[in-house]
């Protein structure tokens, strides 16, 4: 966090959880923001935009995806790899420094979560994230859209505090 003394300020972060089910997660000088994942492409760059018109000097987390997974339709894949391509590129062309971080990495903030595989653990793991992250961001709605954009969020924020 910035210190109003020394005049230092902390970096805009913005974080994304790609995918359709995803967020966008930022801060806005001490503003924590959050919002779903806005539809098409076009409103995705646009969205990104503001948030970086607004904020000159952010920098960027954003969640790295696996490749294909065994059970997993190819075609769904390539699409979901397009569409973080997409984003990855954006970020670029508007000159936002961009790192990838691994969900095993950033889920940490959120304390024990749920192991598991089968959907029944995917589904509590979710919902105890839903639940950490709106307890560290108690003025925001956090969904399930939000939870881990704002989690990648708390994790850069932690990081950048020391």
């Amino acid at each position: 966090m910035g210190d109003a003394e020394s005049g230092d300020e902390m970096t805009t972060l913005i974080t994304i959880d790609p995918g359709a089910s995803g967020g966008i997660a930022w801060t806005d000088g001490d503003v924590v923001n959050a919002s779903k994942m806005p539809d098409g492409m076009a409103a995705q760059i646009d969205h990104i935009r503001m948030i970086a018109a607004i904020n000159p000097g952010a920098t960027a987390i954003m969640e790295r995806v696996g490749g294909y997974m065994p059970g997993n339709a190819g075609p769904g894949a390539v699409k979901f790899a397009r569409h973080c391509g997409h984003i990855d590129a954006a970020l670029y062309c508007l000159g936002i420094p961009t790192e990838q971080v691994g969900a095993q990495t950033w889920m940490k903030v959120c304390g024990p979560l749920p192991s598991g595989m089968d959907a029944a653990c995917k589904r509590a793991r979710k919902n105890a994230i839903k639940d950490a992250v709106a307890r560290r961001f108690p003025h925001l709605t956090v969904t399930l859209a939000t939870a881990d954009a704002l989690g990648i969020l708390w994790w850069g924020m932690a990081r950048q505090n020391g």
